[in-house]
This record gives structure tokens, C-alpha cells and sequence, in this order.
């Protein structure tokens, strides 16, 4: 069984890569299957249904904020986490500009139909919310200015994501990066 973990991880892998690029809906089972060089009935071993892939998908993305979280809290100022954070988008500006932002993109969806999975898609963002609202705590805002602060933050980030996709121009990412580094300054 020491190959069960490898096989998970490489339909993980792949279903990540695939719904990003095509969408939860337009990915198929099959796809996955495919892509990550697994029998499509080996597939529903680990698998029983795309929901269950698209779990796995949010467990990987909630540990990938997670994980960059921790990197960017060994920063000692909050004001230069909040940038670091702005600094992720730059950096992914031409993925996003060309799928949109990996994490966005599949909450979006998720989240759309009100589904069983809709709660579990906003984790993502409520991870990264209450995480940017500890950062203006930090700088001395109150708990309601803080709240709103990072409501605007994240959501100018993934807004920039999502335009920057429409518009296929990942320049527009560094237009609001510089917009956003400013504004921290100022806040």
C-alpha cells in the first residue's frame, strides 16, 4: 500500500493543474485520470467523487496559505507581512493572468452553486482575511477598521486577479501590487 499516498498525491496534482486551467465543471474524472497517469477505476479507490477531489484540492490550497503565512510571519513588521502577501500576486502575475488565481478561481466556483462544498470553498479566504485583520490589529487598528482593511485587501487582490484573467495582462497585477505597497504605507 506504500504506493496508495503516490497515486493520491499524483490525481491531486494533476485535478489541481486541470481545474485551474479549465474549471471545476469542464474537468472530468476521467481527465484527472488521464493527466496523472492512473486508471480511471483506480481513480474511485481513492476518489468516490469529483467533490471528494475538489476537498482534497481545498485541503492542498488551505495548506499552501497556510505555509506562506508561516514564511511571511517571520517577518518582524506586520506592514512588511501585508506587503509580502501583496509580493505573492506579483510574483504569480502570469498564471493568474492567464487561469486566474488558483485559489480564487476554484472558491468562485465552488462557492457559486451554494453547494455542500461552498462552506468549505470560503476557508481559503477566511484564512486569509482574518489573517490580513490581524496585521492591521498589529498596526494599531481597531478591530472593526482592521476587519474592513483587510476585507479591501483581499478582495482588491483577488479583483486584480480576476481582471488581469479577463484582460489576459498580468501588468494590470503590477499596477495594483504598486497601488496596494502604497496605500500599506499609508495606512
Amino acid at each position: 500500500m506504500k504506493n496508495a499516498p503516490d497515486k493520491r498525491e499524483r490525481l491531486t496534482d494533476a485535478a489541481a493543474v486541470l481545474i485551474h486551467r479549465q474549471g471545476f465543471a469542464h474537468t472530468t474524472l476521467a481527465d484527472i485520470a488521464l493527466a496523472s497517469n492512473v486508471a480511471l477505476g483506480s481513480v474511485y479507490y481513492y476518489f468516490k467523487t469529483k467533490d471528494e477531489v475538489a476537498k482534497s484540492i481545498l485541503n492542498r490550497r488551505q495548506a499552501e496559505i497556510s505555509h506562506a503565512i508561516d514564511e511571511i510571519d517571520l517577518l518582524a513588521d506586520p506592514r512588511k507581512r501585508l506587503e509580502a502577501l501583496v509580493g505573492i500576486w506579483v510574483h504569480d502575475r502570469d498564471i493568474d493572468a492567464r487561469y486566474g488565481c488558483p485559489i480564487g478561481s476554484l472558491c468562485y466556483e465552488l462557492a457559486k452553486g451554494r453547494g455542500p462544498l461552498s462552506s468549505e470553498a470560503s476557508a481559503p479566504f477566511r484564512t486569509m482575511i482574518a489573517w490580513s485583520e490581524q496585521q492591521f490589529r498589529l498596526l494599531g487598528k481597531t478591530k472593526q477598521k482592521a476587519s474592513v482593511l483587510a476585507l479591501h485587501m483581499v478582495a482588491s487582490l483577488q479583483g486584480i486577479s480576476l481582471i488581469a484573467n479577463a484582460l489576459g495582462d498580468p501588468d494590470t497585477i503590477l499596477t495594483e501590487a504598486k497601488y496596494l505597497t502604497d496605500w500599506l504605507r499609508n495606512v
